[in-house]
């Protein structure tokens, strides 16, 4: 080709064109399109350009992009349309070029993640196609990319030595090549600008912090390997003082670049096995035959995932919740066993010092330390219900008797404080094995909470469900609701969010308690915009037990 055209033709090529090995990958093998694509650049292009993930890499997840059929249709269509773009793997220029590209690759790994400025992929693929013009002027004419490297004076000046042998230099190669094939935003703006002072290449666009770091790691790949004049502009210390480095990190260079043989008979290029083409549409075909299963299965997968990170996060956060009651229970029955010795001296003597004493003050105060040691003493006795509840004494009963108890249990504080309880009544023909009192405690329990939590003129339902074979016990009420911090400890004693309108103390522990020994679980649901719900939940009386009450 004439000097200085190489330039022009360099900037109109439609695209990089993959060896022979790597298109039957594209059609064949998906999984393999990561290595083949470290062995040969043009591929590594390609599905930059039509097949880039998020975090700025063709190859991060989801996979479904590397196995869709637009990949093999379009290069088919490539592969018809030209025969430009392909240069020849084993040209001692292309393996100097791929040499600084795969070292260049590795140091931006390794900066990237050294600083936490970037994600690593979006660095490993712009220092990867940091000699993309080179790239092209390869496909171009191989003898002219070399003839260029090996002037003499190139080293001293790369941009004019490339201007006289091709036309343009190779920053302006890759900046129109990166427009033209529409690459995106952020990598056009890195590629081709690597010569530019830091604060115009910030300036014009480029990641400030992606830039610096590319422009580091192809710099440290240009000194170990070859210079291809990439960043002969670069502003070594204004780079480390920006990352914040005194100096550029050392990192372990990788070895020659691992390349992938071509299989027996293959010619590397493309357009000299004709079966290439008619492959990568048959793979279009069946992929496009199968895409709707593919689709469906990706989704079914990811629906997989979903379900089982929110199952493995519930079924966490419950038993870190019940070890963490288990452990109060046990601190409860051991300090409530301690007060209480003390606690029957003070009572005691001071109920026989006001038998006697006759001064009215004295007496007063006698009376009041009597009131509060029952008031310690009430509450310890609350207290180690919740952390020994009595034994269980199970029997069959109608769920519809338990709710109409908790309702008349109830009702005295509703109409007190002027709450309107509601309950609804779908229960028949449902049952339950355990502790009928016990139930009827923790129930009510949670249903005072609710009416204690509502100002006047709310409203608390309770309510049940079946599902499967458990029962749902469901206490609902219009008050002010729990935050996460709040609903996080609502079943800790003593716990009082008086800001949320709670405040048993021993109410809601002792009823998870009792709950929980009939083995049950009881837990706040949250409901978005609607109101504070806790759940009672129950396995259902077996079948034979209630035929046997019933025949009885």
């Amino acid at each position: 080709m004439p000097g200085k055209a190489v330039g022009r033709a360099a900037v109109d090529l439609p695209w990089l064109c993959p060896n022979t090995n790597s298109l039957v990958g594209l059609a064949e093998t998906p999984a393999a399109l990561p290595r083949l694509a470290s062995a040969d650049p043009s591929l590594f292009v390609f599905l930059v350009r039509f097949a880039m993930g998020e975090t700025g890499s063709p190859f991060a997840p989801p996979p479904d992009r590397l196995v869709s059929a637009t990949l093999p249709e379009t290069a088919a269509a490539y592969l018809d349309a030209t025969t430009l773009g392909w240069f020849d793997p084993t040209s001692r220029t292309v393996q100097t070029v791929n040499a600084v590209a795969d070292r260049a690759a590795h140091f931006a790994r390794h900066f990237a993640e050294l600083t936490g400025r970037v994600f690593p992929e979006a660095a490993v693929t712009a220092a990867r196609l940091a000699p993309l013009g080179w790239y092209a002027v390869m496909a171009c004419d191989e003898s002219e990319a070399s003839a260029c490297l090996h002037d003499p004076s190139f080293a001293e000046n790369p941009s004019e030595s490339q201007q006289a042998w091709w036309g343009l230099d190779h920053d302006a190669i890759a900046r129109r090549l990166a427009a033209r094939w529409k690459l995106p935003a952020w990598l056009a703006s890195v590629i081709g600008c690597l010569n530019l002072p830091f604060e115009a290449a910030a300036h014009l666009g480029a990641d400030a912090d992606l830039f610096a770091i590319v422009s580091l790691a192809v710099n440290a790949a240009e000194t170990q390997t070859a210079n291809l004049g990439l960043t002969a502009g670069i502003e070594r210390e204004r780079i480390l003082n920006h990352l914040g480095l005194t100096q550029t990190p050392v990192a372990d260079a990788p070895g020659s670049p691992t390349r992938v043989p071509e299989s027996p008979g293959w010619d590397p290029n493309p357009h000299r096995v004709p079966l290439v083409s008619n492959l990568l549409r048959a793979s279009a075909q069946s992929r496009r035959r199968g895409g709707a299963a593919l689709v469906v299965r990706l989704e079914e997968r990811i629906d997989e995932l979903h379900n089982a990170a929110a199952t493995l996060a519930e079924l966490a956060g419950h038993r870190l919740r019940d070890s963490k009651l288990v452990a109060l229970a046990e601190f409860a029955a051991g300090a409530g066993h301690e007060i209480n010795n003390p606690l029957a001296v003070i009572s005691g003597n001071a109920q026989r010092l006001l038998r006697t004493e006759q001064d009215d003050d004295r007496a007063d105060s006698l009376r009041s330390v009597v009131r509060q040691t029952q008031r310690i003493s009430g509450i310890l006795r609350e207290l180690m219900q919740f952390a020994r509840p009595p034994k269980t004494v199970k029997a069959v009963f109608a769920v519809a008797e338990l709710l109409n108890a908790v309702r008349e249990d109830s009702l005295p504080l509703a109409e007190e404080r002027g709450v309107r309880l509601e309950s609804i009544r779908d229960s028949h023909d449902l049952w339950l094995n355990a502790d009928a009192k016990q139930l009827q405690q923790a129930l009510t329990a949670v249903v005072r909470n609710g009416i204690e939590a509502t100002s006047e003129g709310g409203w608390v339902r309770l309510s049940c469900s079946a599902t499967g074979g458990d029962l749902r016990l469901i206490v609902e009420d219009s008050g002010p609701g729990l935050t996460l911090e709040v609903a996080e400890h609502a079943f800790d004693p003593f716990y009082c969010a008086r800001s949320a309108g709670r405040g048993r103390g021993l109410g809601l522990p002792t009823a998870w308690q009792l709950v929980r020994q009939n083995g049950g679980n009881l837990h706040f649901e949250p409901t978005p915009d609607g109101p504070t719900r806790f759940v009672v939940s129950i396995p259902l009386a077996a079948t034979e037990a209630m035929a046997e009450l019933r025949s009885a």
